[in-house]
């Protein structure tokens, strides 16, 4: 019992103290300055979109392609922001790093005639 008491009271501690101790660092696990928050949900709902107007019963490699223009555009507008914006939040190189890695292992995909999805 006592040490289920101390738990909470250290835990108790921390919710009050901890926004005191991490004010003004940057969350690494998520996109948390408004600015560079705004625009990656405007551009989600536009890669969205433009993903919405691909043709389905296109060639696998051309859909392939057309979806990896419009994940380029999305990137790019997200990085238009500029890389001084982009350093406020931490995770954002990394995650656009994924979105492009991503884009380079389909074409690989398509290059070598491999599925993907």
């Amino acid at each position: 019992m006592i040490v289920l008491l101390l738990f909470i009271g250290v835990m108790g501690a921390l919710w009050a103290v901890g926004p005191l101790l991490f004010a003004g660092r940057d969350d690494p696990t998520a996109i948390d300055n408004k600015a560079v928050r705004t625009t990656v949900l405007a551009s989600c709902n536009q890669l969205r979109a433009d993903l919405a107007v691909v043709p389905a019963g296109e060639v696998p490699a051309d859909r392939a392609e057309a979806e990896n223009r419009a994940v380029e555009q999305f990137t790019g507008r997200i990085r238009a922001l500029g890389p001084d914006a982009l350093a406020k939040d931490e995770p954002v190189e990394r995650w656009l790093g994924d979105w492009e890695q991503i884009v380079a292992a389909r074409r690989e995909a398509v290059r070598n005639s491999k599925q993907f999805s």
